[in-house]
């Protein structure tokens, strides 16, 4: 599952030190992965309009691969990344060494395991995400595929059993009939043969009709 959780001010702090927790409690099946930004931040309100075109990319096509994990995504707007900052100072389970914004980093344990360094775009965001192993996403139509593909497999191997035993079947009863009306079928064989010959000998010739060439100056 994938969690997406905006903190503006003191507004779903709780609900994020609670998604903090779990991810440092138990880092094999919960993953936190953080944005902090500030609005004062040109390249923060650059970024903006694709890391939330990732976000939602991720919340309808992606899940955890393992059976019950959660990836919890926290978009963090932070004030002034001062000491007294109301926000940075109430992060729990959370690196507050902050020294520059955008910061997009990946938490694990309670420490910065991931910190993202490329461009800023929507693609290489992304596909950094979406491949590196410690977020463990995978697309939610690729079980699908690999679903059908197997139940496809699954019927075509059925079918090919099927048609095995049936042929078996067959061959199997085609030996008892010939071996029970053996010596019907050769007396059936037997009387078709006398009754061709006979045929063929009382048979008439069929007649043909006599062909009169006539040459071409003699026809009218």
């Amino acid at each position: 599952m994938i969690e997406i959780i905006d903190v503006k001010k003191r507004k779903h702090l709780d609900k994020l030190n609670a998604a903090a927790k779990q991810a440092h409690d138990h880092p094999e099946t919960h993953g936190l992965l953080v944005k902090i930004y500030a609005d004062w931040c040109g390249h923060c309100v650059n970024m903006k309009a694709d890391w939330n075109r990732i976000t939602d990319e991720l919340k309808a096509n992606y899940k955890c691969k393992r059976p019950g994990c959660v990836l919890t995504i926290a978009n963090i707007r932070t004030g002034d990344l001062g000491p007294n900052d109301p926000i940075i100072q109430n992060l729990k389970y959370i690196p507050k060494d902050i020294q520059g914004v955008p910061l997009i980093m990946y938490i694990s344990k309670g420490v910065r395991s991931l910190e993202y360094s490329k461009e800023r775009v929507y693609s290489e965001m992304l596909n950094w995400i979406v491949t590196h192993p410690d977020f463990g996403l995978v697309r939610k139509d690729a079980t699908a595929t690999t679903a059908t593909a197997t139940a496809t497999a699954t019927a075509t191997a059925e079918s090919h059993r099927h048609k095995s035993v049936l042929r078996g079947i067959t061959k199997k009863a085609r030996i008892k009939f010939n071996k029970a009306h053996r010596g019907t079928l050769k007396q059936i064989h037997e009387d078709m043969q006398r009754q061709h010959k006979k045929s063929v000998k009382s048979r008439m010739a069929t007649p043909v009709a006599a062909r009169h060439h006539i040459p071409a100056y003699l026809r009218e």
